[in-house]
């Protein structure tokens, strides 16, 4: 019974450090959402402006394509793979808990 409660305890403890590790990825992510969206969007309102200043027939069609494929709109999958991991954290929780109450 001691060896299948220090298992029990291994592998919460192992559940404890995958959820912290959760947290950092979270907080990466937010980094890069606040700091880095911004700098794109800026990059992106330079790119409108200037392209009112351009009357090349060929770079203009460019610069339309690259607005049609949303190069620039990734912001969304980031929120999206912050709540994924928000939502795999508050169930790792439920089981680090369910663990905690077998030792």
């Amino acid at each position: 019974m001691v060896i299948d409660n220090i298992t029990i305890e291994r592998t919460r403890l192992s559940l404890v450090n995958s959820s912290r590790n959760m947290v950092l990825a979270l907080d990466k992510l937010r980094f890069i959402d606040a700091n880095e969206m911004a700098n794109i969007r800026n990059i992106v309102k330079n790119i409108e402006v200037e392209s009112s200043a351009i009357e090349n027939e060929k770079a203009l069609r460019i610069i339309d394509e690259i607005r049609d494929v949303d190069v620039f709109n990734f912001t969304q999958d980031i929120v999206d793979l912050m709540k994924h991991i928000e939502s795999s954290q508050e169930q790792l929780d439920v089981y680090i808990k369910a663990f905690r109450k077998l030792v």
